[in-house]
């Protein structure tokens, strides 16, 4: 067995399609209470007000995971208790090589919007283990292809791995040890 692990940062994303009425809601409890916006959809007691008991309780039309493809990421890959390989994330999208070292698809982010609704972009960066992989038959990392999504909202980029296929197979991701050191919210 073949354990795929990446290290370091990453988000948790939720897009929230909200009905202009909940945004109105979220607005006038934010005001009531003299916080921001985005404050009211962490504060179990101020979301309450508007009829939902998290966050998570919102209307999502895409939620998902991704490491952060930086320098602070790391991609190893081992056998059993062996290290056979570990890399900087950061190397996948590095433009310093002439030829790509990794295997790399590029996905888009697209956000289907539709009348009458708000969107907001709802993520929790986390820090330590963010997924790990498992594949049985692994031969080389020439056999892996990793999936990178980007998007920019409100002048923030985002760079994320979110897939790793194994010959053409999606591998499955599993959450892992990680914990949330911020939450931040974006209107789109």
């Amino acid at each position: 067995m073949f354990v795929i692990n990446v290290f370091g940062l990453g988000i948790i994303y939720r897009v929230l399609e909200l009905p202009i009425s909940m945004v109105s809601q979220l607005e006038t409890v934010a005001k009531a209470v003299n916080v921001s916006f985005s404050d009211v959809f962490f504060d179990f007691d101020l979301i309450e007000k508007c009829g939902v008991e998290s966050f998570m309780d919102l209307p999502v039309q895409q939620i998902g995971i991704g490491s952060l493809v930086h320098s602070d990421t790391i991609l190893e890959i081992r056998q059993q208790r062996r290290k056979i390989n570990q890399f900087q994330l950061s190397d996948l999208t590095s433009q310093e090589y002439l030829f790509p070292i990794y295997n790399t698809k590029e996905k888009s982010f697209e956000v289907h919007k539709k009348e009458g609704f708000q969107y907001f972009f709802l993520y929790q960066v986390i820090k330590g283990r963010i997924v790990k992989y498992l594949t049985n038959n692994f031969q080389g990392i020439d056999d892996l292809e990793f999936e990178n999504t980007q998007f920019n909202f409100q002048n923030q980029r985002f760079v994320m791995l979110t897939n790793v296929q194994h010959k053409g197979d999606l591998l499955v991701a599993e959450s892992d040890d990680s914990v949330v050191i911020e939450q931040h919210v974006i209107q789109i």
